[in-house]
This record gives C-alpha cells, structure tokens and sequence, in this order.
C-alpha cells in the first residue's frame, strides 16, 4: 500500500510540475523573462508562490527547465520531420520554416530576447543561452555533414564557418523580430536564407581563383 501511495504522491508532483512549467512558458510568452515575476507565474498557473517555489527555487530555474524541455522536443520534432524529405533543398527549405515557426509560437523570440537581455547579470540564463546556441550549432553540422555523406552537400565545403554562419543567420531572424514584431514576412525571410544558403553551398565547389 505504501508503494502505490508513493506512486500516486510521484504522479501528482510530476503533473504540478507539468502545471507549472506549461503555465510559465504562458507567461513568458507574453511579458518576457524579465517582464515577469514569480507572482504572475503563480496566477497563471493557480497555485500559491510558497508551492511554485517548492518545485523551482528562483524564477531562473524555471525558466531554465521550460528552456530545456522545449529544445529536447524541438530537435526530435525536426529529426522527424527532415528524415522523411529526400530532396536537399526542400530538407533546407523545412528546416528554417521550423525554426522560424518557433519564434513565431508563442512570441517565442520575445522570450528569447528577454532572455538574453538578462544573460550578461545571471548565470543561469546564461547558461540557457548557451546551451541553445550550442543545441542550434549541433544541428546545423550535424545537417551539413550528413549532406556531405549524401553526395548533397558538396565535400569541400568548409563545414565549421558554414554553421557559426548559419548559426549567426538564424540568430538575426531574432533581431528582425525585435525591429518589426508580427509585421514580419517569415515566408519571404525563410526564402531569402534558403536561397542565400542553396547559392553558398553550391559556390563552394567553385575553383579558387
């Protein structure tokens, strides 16, 4: 009896935590890392600050863990979505409509933002950022090597300056957002790195002069 109590005491946690965490990612969404405090949390979600602070000691923490879990199912949702796409464009094309999707769900690139207002003063947002970079980078080599073991991606291409370049690229998208919001064409955004990126690989089988 007391192991299925204990059970039962463990799934209930995990849905408060689930709680918690869905409802911040709400209310980052909107007023941004900084924008918001560990009361608005509290009331978004419909529970006390003392019981928000039993399952993240600081608003950070929280943030860190909303963070983690959206990456970790943002690269299994893309790996999915890539494996099943043969044409290397088209891969390209989906590639950067996805990520340029995140930014817009959820006022995603205010979050980001936000975020990276607060870096520079705590570690742990920091720490975040980081590790969405790297997570971001990852990808991108990962792309670009299996495009080379494909024969899609030519084998002379310089693969480390492409990603940090791509990586770099991408990253803009969340300053563009900043300057024009809403008003931004993502499909028009998302055709002009495809196209830059489609004209880069190919330019890099060209002879040096």
């Amino acid at each position: 009896m007391a192991a299925a109590d204990g059970a039962l005491a463990t799934t209930h946690a995990d849905q408060v935590r689930r709680r918690i965490l869905e409802g911040a990612a709400r209310a980052f969404s909107v007023s941004g890392f900084q924008g918001t405090s560990v009361p608005d949390i509290a009331g978004e979600v419909g529970v006390s600050v003392g019981l928000l602070y039993r399952y993240f000691p600081s608003k950070a923490d929280l943030f860190t863990a909303i963070c983690l879990s959206e990456l970790e199912a943002e690269m299994e949702a893309l790996t999915r979505q890539l494996s099943g796409i043969a044409n290397p464009r088209e891969r390209l094309r989906q590639g950067v409509d996805f990520y340029l999707h995140q930014l817009q769900q959820k006022q995603g690139a205010g979050v980001i933002l936000g975020a990276l207002a607060e870096a520079p003063a705590n570690d742990e947002v920091r720490e975040v950022m980081r590790l969405r970079a790297t997570t971001i980078r990852d990808f991108v080599r990962g792309y670009l090597n299996d495009g080379v073991k494909a024969g899609e991606v030519p084998a002379t291409t310089p693969i480390e300056d492409f990603t940090e370049a791509i990586a770099m690229m991408l990253d803009g998208v969340v300053v563009a957002w900043a300057v024009s919001g809403p008003e931004l064409d993502l499909p028009a955004v998302r055709d002009a790195i495809v196209s830059l990126l489609a004209a880069a690989l190919q330019s890099s089988t060209a002879p040096e002069p």
